[in-house]
């Protein structure tokens, strides 16, 4: 190793040490309010337990405060999971931006949010808003994205010390209406990019994780976003989902929403909640465009950006299921059909037509459903069943054969013409042999041509 490589090392080593530092005194300058705090004498014990503070119920009901109305609410930490892979950052940031009244149709909050939306990767999330600002039929500018969706690129950091900026983000981020505060959203995509935990699988230091960012938070509305414990989600009930790790998370959490891809659908399905939705699940449709851009040579690129909006399903997963296996049914039956009328067909232009129990042993499929299909067939009229004389039965079993019908013989027979006279002849395959001529004896023969 050389001087200069080995010069080169310790640079690169002392930059990283120096990266070190700097986290651990920002830590730390986040941390001496608590510390100065902790200097001061003691306050007196209050007068009034915190837990005997009781509340008088008057009888007036109120509905939650929603991001998303009828969906998600704005109170506390709502943990939605998904599979690798399932698409969780296109479908869910442009879910924020209907929390920050961009788009939504019924899901469009009465007043917008602010988003601040902490991302791990950066260019996924820029890729996602240059498409549906410049590239969706949504009608949303550039300009009021980047007023209201605040990007922040994800630091694995101590849940205590995430959980301080949310002071940063309510002040400067929070609106006054009507003498309502509408606080910011706050999105962590993934949990496992922002939270440092020494074991995600230890439910007293989740559910530690939990408390902080629901009560340390500042009390904004957060949406904890990680994986599921099982990749497989196709699943008709969610009961059994659940994310990845100390399963305090989800039992701590004021909501659990699950991303399932059943087929070439996705839902955005509802799991714990303390309310009754106006939908158990949102359908997400995927779009994408195409547009030029330089990469970091200059050179031009195709870059492809992707994106799902979610809307209420026009019909449940359980109707689209039914639906979907209603649509299999008729192409299985379609064909069946057809290699009935196929095998039929071939059979008969070769000389060896079939009987029903030829059929069935031909087509490989359930001989109830073959004979299922046989009666339609031949009560529709495209098959028809050729009576064969009892004289010239090569056995009882072979008493007729089947024939297919074009379309024009079909409507002939309809119409009462009757069947092509080839379509009625009896194949030698299907009949006795003709009973030889038995020749008179020689001398009979002799003496009728000596009487000539």
């Amino acid at each position: 190793m050389t001087a200069e490589t080995i010069l080169m090392q310790n640079v690169l080593n002392n930059a990283k040490r120096v990266k070190k530092v700097g986290q651990v005194l920002d830590e730390i300058d986040a941390l001496a309010p608590l510390v100065e705090a902790a200097k001061k004498p003691p306050k007196p014990e209050p007068a009034i337990h915190p837990l005997a503070r009781f509340v008088e119920f008057d009888g007036v009901i109120k509905p939650p405060r929603w991001v998303i109305p009828g969906f998600i609410p704005a109170d506390g930490v709502i943990c939605i999971a998904g599979a690798p892979g399932v698409g969780k950052t296109t479908a869910l940031l442009p879910l924020a931006l209907t929390a920050a009244g961009l788009h939504g149709g019924e899901l469009l909050p009465l007043q917008w949010r602010h988003v601040v939306y902490i991302t791990e990767d950066m260019e996924q999330a820029k890729r996602i808003l240059s498409g549906i600002a410049g590239y969706s039929n949504l009608r949303i500018s550039l300009e009021a994205v980047r007023e209201r969706v605040h990007l922040v690129e994800a630091v694995r950091l101590n849940p205590a010390f995430v959980a301080t900026v949310g002071k940063t983000y309510r002040e400067q981020f929070s609106r006054t209406v009507d003498g309502v505060e509408v606080l910011p959203l706050v999105v962590l995509d993934t949990k496992s990019a922002v939270l440092e935990l020494g074991n995600e699988n230890d439910n007293s230091e989740a559910s530690a994780m939990m408390a902080v960012l629901k009560q340390g938070f500042d009390r904004l509305p957060v949406w904890l976003i990680g994986h599921v414990a099982k990749a497989n989600l196709v699943r008709s009930d969610v009961a059994g989902l659940s994310s990845r790790g100390a399963g305090s998370t989800d039992g701590d959490g004021n909501q659990t929403m699950f991303l399932v891809r059943e087929g070439e659908s996705r839902y955005l399905v509802l799991g714990k909640r303390r309310f009754e939705p106006k939908w158990e699940e949102l359908e997400i449709t995927s779009y994408t465009a195409q547009a030029p851009a330089l990469d970091e040579f200059g050179n031009v690129e195709t870059v492809v950006m992707r994106w799902g909006i979610a809307a209420p399903a026009q019909q449940t997963r359980k109707e689209t299921a039914e639906q979907e296996a209603e649509l299999v049914k008729k192409a299985e039956d379609m064909a069946l059909r057809q290699d009935v009328r196929d095998a039929v067909e071939v059979a008969w232009r070769i000389g060896n037509p079939l009987n029903r129990a030829g059929v069935k042993a031909k087509v490989r499929r359930k001989s109830a459903d073959v004979g299922a299909m046989l009666e339609n067939l031949l009560n529709e009229r495209w098959l028809y069943e050729v009576p064969v004389p009892t004289k010239e039965r090569t056995n009882n079993s072979r008493a007729a054969f089947l024939v297919s019908l074009s379309t024009e013989e079909r409507e002939a027979l309809v119409a009462g013409a009757g069947l092509p006279a080839d379509k009625m002849v009896i194949p030698e395959s299907w009949r006795k042999p003709a009973t030889p001529v038995v020749p008179a004896p020689e001398n009979q023969r002799e003496e009728v041509d000596h009487a000539e």
